[in-house]
């Protein structure tokens, strides 16, 4: 797949329906795959955290889920063909798997979310075979982690959704990743099963088409103001790298 470089990290530069056929294939082959889907503050969030950067790294899948990414791509001289939701991108998944008979473990959300997203998830596909599900409120190490893990690898689920918020869940895996064995697919997917569940909504698509989601997340939230300061960071950090990157031209 062709990539697009930002900050060091490698985005495949696909379609939505290219992205879940990518990472099922991972499934198909018998072999382990992480999928991240990033946007600009998590992004911004690696420049700051190296914890952060070397989990985005790990990933063999990573996705652009956000207009900040999709316009630094393009800044930086690479454009991405679109963005892909992490949303969008578990539904496709779920879709395939209920097709071609993978199961799935859903990890996240406070007590309920999961179950309910398994329910609405299984109402649009009827033949989606999710085998077990967990809240996202653990102690994320000692014994309780460990039952965790164990329990997931004895469902031999073939893909797991992580959905544990960013970057704790790009945390968690990178650091429980070699304890799933059994799983094939590990895609860290954000507040989608809220969206799934109905806890949650997406922005209307007046807001999605006009690249104004991130508005409506704050009109919705007043308390993530503080968290949309990463937003001109971000922007401020993509004029530096292109900077730096034209200076090593020379």
């Amino acid at each position: 797949m062709e990539k697009t470089e930002i900050f060091g990290i490698q985005f495949d530069n696909v379609t939505l329906s290219e992205a879940a056929e990518l990472a099922m294939s991972y499934v198909e082959k018998g072999e382990q795959a992480l999928a991240v889907t990033p946007n600009a503050e998590i992004m911004q969030a690696s420049l700051d955290d190296e914890n952060v950067k070397k989990a985005l790294l790990s990933a063999e899948i990573v996705l652009p889920d956000g207009e900040g990414v999709v316009w630094a791509a393009k800044k930086l001289g690479s454009p991405l063909k679109q963005k892909v939701a992490g949303v969008e991108f578990g539904m496709e998944c779920a879709r395939i798997c209920a097709e071609k008979g993978y199961s799935m473990f859903l990890l996240g959300g406070r007590e309920g979310v999961a179950e309910n997203a398994a329910k609405k998830l299984c109402f649009l596909y009827p033949k989606l075979n999710i085998i077990g599900v967990e809240n996202g409120y653990f102690k994320k190490d000692g014994a309780e982690n460990e039952a965790l893990t164990d329990r997931i690898n004895k469902s031999g689920t073939d893909v797991l959704y992580v959905c544990l918020g960013a970057p704790a869940q790009e945390k968690w895996v990178y650091q429980n990743r070699k304890k799933l064995k059994s799983v094939r697919l590990i895609a860290c997917l954000g507040g989608s099963l809220d969206i799934y569940a109905g806890t949650a909504k997406r922005a209307p698509r007046l807001f999605i088409s006009l690249r104004l989601e991130w508005l409506y997340r704050l009109l919705r939230q007043p308390s993530r103001a503080k968290r949309m300061t990463n937003l001109p960071r971000f922007m401020i950090s993509v004029y530096k790298y292109k900077r730096k990157l034209k200076k090593n031209e020379v």
